[in-house]
């Protein structure tokens, strides 16, 4: 038994056949609660693609157990299940459900009107040929590796080695129209809590570096930057669409209407430094160099270079419910969603 995920005095019922008697809300929205928290580090199989509003999987684990186990969901949550029987979802969307219902011995069926929740779920529970998969894998890792493995490196802070990035983040950016300047678009500057790190991650909204700290400054008590004196401050400029110019002051609105997909700009990069983590506290966080911006711009010459040789789809994006915010803001193609790195990565080359 987990009593680590437990809250102190709770208790299953135990001993009734009803769901309605038998499940336990407290245990299960606690279970729920954990499974979030480790996303970095959680991937069930259901994260093998994105689907809209996925639902914690330790929730139907629970739903499943109060109907048709006979025992203490608490003791019996952490152990493996034969159940027997067939359980149908006819609205499966991304398949959550019937994961866990498989993982628990039944036969699963599920159907579902949208094609891409059919592929996906059948994805999910088809039969993998485990070598074949990995050597595959191992075949796609070493190309990629060898063709822009490169681009993914970055300098530690603390050691001055090579280290290998995680995350580049990037913030969209826009000229103002009265007077020309390009601002950052910034709803808020905070990049990381002081959870999973020792402190918060903030960027200066004016050099945009860097700065961690033991609390979270606001507009009215801003911290100073340590590397420029400008102010540090949680919230950003752009609200609602609309920005003052940090040149100009002039109030403009964004996305800018027939302009194309935004510009972005990179201002944080985290990584990973194998020599420097035994010591270190927290995740690695960095202001990008003048290496790293050299790397972004080696990464869109590259592209240019081979953009003969690459098979990059130019299919164009559908307007719909979900898409039209996608036209609103200059991505007509899905391919303007990604940056030249990940164009690279993700295309094979054509033979002549």
């Amino acid at each position: 038994m987990r009593d680590d995920f437990i809250p102190n005095g709770v208790e299953s019922s135990g001993g009734s056949v009803s769901l309605e008697d038998r499940f336990d809300a407290t245990v299960a929205a606690t279970l729920a609660l954990r499974e979030k928290q480790i996303q970095q580090n959680y991937r069930p199989i259901v994260g093998v693609h994105k689907w809209f509003a996925r639902r914690p999987g330790t929730l139907f684990r629970n739903l499943m157990l109060a109907e048709f186990g006979d025992e203490n969901l608490v003791t019996s949550y952490f152990r493996a299940h034969r159940f027997s029987g067939v359980l149908a979802d006819p609205f499966m969307g991304g398949g959550t459900p019937l994961i866990e219902a498989n993982r628990l011995g039944f036969h699963v069926v599920g159907a579902d009107i949208n094609p891409m929740a059919w592929w996906i779920v059948r994805q999910e529970l088809g039969e993998l040929d485990d070598g074949a998969f990995v050597a595959a894998a191992e075949q796609v890792a070493s190309e990629v590796e060898r063709e822009a493995g490169g681009l993914y490196e970055t300098d530690c802070c603390g050691c001055g080695e090579s280290a290998q990035a995680k995350y580049f983040i990037w913030v969209k950016t826009q000229e103002c129209p009265s007077c020309g300047t390009r601002n950052d678009l910034f709803p808020g500057y905070l990049l990381a809590e002081n959870t999973r790190h020792p402190k918060n991650v903030l960027a200066c909204s004016n050099c945009s570096r860097l700065v961690e700290l033991d609390h979270q400054p606001g507009r009215d008590n801003p911290s100073e930057c340590p590397h420029c004196g400008g102010r540090v401050q949680k919230k950003g400029p752009a609200h609602r669409n609309k920005i003052a110019c940090k040149c100009c002051a002039e109030t403009f609105v964004y996305p800018a209407q027939g302009a194309g997909p935004p510009e972005h700009r990179m201002w944080a990069i985290e990584y990973h430094c194998e020599q420097c983590k035994p010591t270190h506290k927290g995740r690695f966080f960095k202001s990008p160099d003048e290496a790293d911006l050299r790397r972004v711009e080696e990464a869109r010459t590259t592209l240019q270079r081979r953009a003969d040789d690459l098979y990059i789809p130019a299919e164009e994006i559908p307007l719909g419910d979900e898409t039209k915010r996608l036209h609103r803001w200059g991505y007509h193609r899905y391919r303007d969603m990604f940056g030249p790195r990940q164009l690279l990565e993700s295309v094979p080359s054509l033979e002549k």
